[in-house]
């Protein structure tokens, strides 16, 4: 019997049920509330589930581990390879456990959203599959994450970085290649070479953001703190080496010990650091032989960047549904779009709250605008003709229609009325906490300190939530973005057809700018 692979991915940070009293987010809920486990009546013939930790999850690493684990995020944030290792993790649990006929539901919040698109992808390009290079795949067994390891970098990452036409035709023959390999081409009343044989046939996401490859100054610091902090310690150890060989340029050759321990140690971290920034550049290369002529070798380097974010929704995925924030203004935090307009297979939906209020993750007393959401989301995956198998969840006290009688309970209390979280007041927080204690001759150095602001841009017919209407004609909300209590008036709705009426004065001259647009991208929709 065909059964529901469902994998959530989730934000950066988040690791959800690592600690009591936890702030969870949406993506932790609906993985709780839908797993096998010995507290819920779901059986694993029917339905199972993976949860993925979010980028910069460390609650395991301790001393050295630590230390490593938090300077290797540092390049992760330089190169945007970050959701790499998420990505194999993910496919990994589908090939183990996949069927012919088994539906693939693929649910993300922030870059966990971001992670769970790309999948989808890599799906779209190489299936599942279904046999190993040289023989039958041994499932639950290393080899299993080594395939799917090669088939994001060998074939997803092919182009990552680059305009989607740029490199397309390199990567499209990569995932033939693959499919070919591993036994994962269509099989149905018309084979087709092509096509893969599967896709997602559900990506739900909350905001998604990327975040990935950093660009500019930051870039530069960041490689170039990471290149003398390796230096340094290239040094310590290099010059404990040397003393061997420095002892025996003294004792044998009358070198001095000096001199020689210099020389040695130079030449150590000169090796060391070649080494180190040769490692960083081919990590990166790609390279595709024998294309599009025998002999052929085309290489190249494959950096994520802002500019050529992943946009793609393929037309083989089933159903894909989208919440976004209309309240998120963080630049770092700008929403990726994808596909194209609104349709059958996407619909996108804008709630109130910033980029937490949507995905969840905040104290369960602050929590109503993401319970909001995640209701929403529920429900989408409740209509579809094969449903999220859920235990009992409730909102505001009533059963909703479709969930189970048996399991961990999830309780929601959504309320349009509730108070929305703005990060960049946060950090202002933080920040004058920080510059009372410093001296004051050093306080104007943080006086401008915060995120740099832009203005989600939201196309003018957007599909809105209705309980943004109802936040529109309340007469006061509690916003911590603002310092003053007023109405509810985003600037990013200020040309929205449904509610412009609202606002008769022109935009403040300090208005961030806007974001990206909604606007069609081309190839958004094209197959492999």
């Amino acid at each position: 019997m065909p059964k529901n692979i469902i994998v959530y991915s989730d934000g950066t940070g988040q690791d959800g049920g690592v600690r009591v009293e936890q702030r969870i987010s949406n993506v932790f809920k609906m993985y709780r509330a839908s797993r096998v486990h010995p507290d819920n009546a779901i059986a694993p013939a029917e339905q199972v589930c993976f949860y993925d930790p979010g980028l910069g999850t460390d609650s395991g690493a301790r001393g050295l581990t630590a230390i490593m684990r938090r300077i290797d995020k540092l390049l992760q944030s330089v190169t945007g390879r970050g959701i790499t290792k998420n990505m194999a993790d993910c496919y990994e649990f589908i090939i183990n456990h996949y069927e012919p006929g088994d539906r693939i539901y693929l649910i993300g919040f922030s870059r966990g959203a971001y992670t769970v698109r790309c999948l989808a992808n890599t799906i779209m390009l190489c299936g599942v599959p279904t046999n190993a290079e040289n023989g039958p795949l041994l499932r639950y067994r290393k080899q299993i994450y080594d395939i799917a390891k090669e088939a994001v970098e060998t074939v997803y990452e092919h182009g990552a970085g680059h305009a989607r036409g740029e490199y397309e035709d390199e990567r499209d023959e990569q995932a033939r290649r693959f499919r070919a390999k591993y036994g994962s081409n269509f099989v149905g009343e018309h084979s087709d070479k092509d096509r893969s044989n599967a896709a997602a046939y559900f990506v739900g996401v909350f905001d998604t953001v990327a975040a990935l490859g950093a660009s500019g100054i930051r870039r530069f610091l960041i490689q170039a703190g990471l290149t003398v902090l390796f230096t340094g310690v290239a040094s310590v150890i290099s010059a404990i080496l040397a003393i061997a060989p420095s002892l025996v340029a003294k004792y044998y050759y009358d070198l001095d010990f000096w001199w020689s321990g210099l020389a040695i140690s130079a030449t150590l971290v000169a090796l060391a650091v070649c080494w180190f920034l040769y490692r960083q550049h081919a990590q990166y290369k790609k390279t595709i032989y024998d294309f599009p002529n025998k002999g052929d070798k085309r290489s190249h380097q494959a950096e994520w960047k802002s500019g050529n974010f992943d946009r793609l929704l393929s037309r083989y995925a089933g159903t894909a549904r989208s919440a976004n924030a209309i309240d998120e203004r963080r630049k770092d935090f700008d929403r990726v779009t994808w596909g194209q307009a609104d349709s059958n297979q996407l619909s996108q939906r804008w709630f109130a709250g910033n980029h937490s209020d949507i995905g969840g993750s905040y104290p369960e007393t602050e929590s109503r605008l993401s319970d909001i959401t995640i209701h929403w989301m529920l429900e989408e995956t409740l209509r579809l003709n094969h449903p999220v198998k859920f235990g009992p969840v409730t909102v505001n006290g009533a059963a909703v229609a479709g969930t189970g009688a048996i399991g961990t309970p999830l309780h929601l209390y959504p309320d349009a009325t509730s108070m929305q979280h703005s990060e960049i007041s946060g950090m202002r927080d933080t920040l004058d906490a920080f510059r009372e204690r410093l001296p004051r001759i050093l306080r104007g150095l943080l006086a401008n300190a915060n995120y740099e602001i832009i203005k989600r841009s939201i196309p003018h017919a957007a599909k809105v939530h209705p309980t943004v209407k109802e936040r529109f004609a309340l007469g006061t909300v509690i916003d911590c973005a603002s310092d003053e209590v007023g109405n509810y008036r985003p600037e990013a709705l200020r040309e929205h057809d449904e509610f412009k009426q609202f606002y008769p004065d022109p935009p403040p001259a300090d208005a961030p700018p806007p974001g990206k647009s909604d606007e069609p991208t081309l190839l958004t929709q094209l197959p492999p």
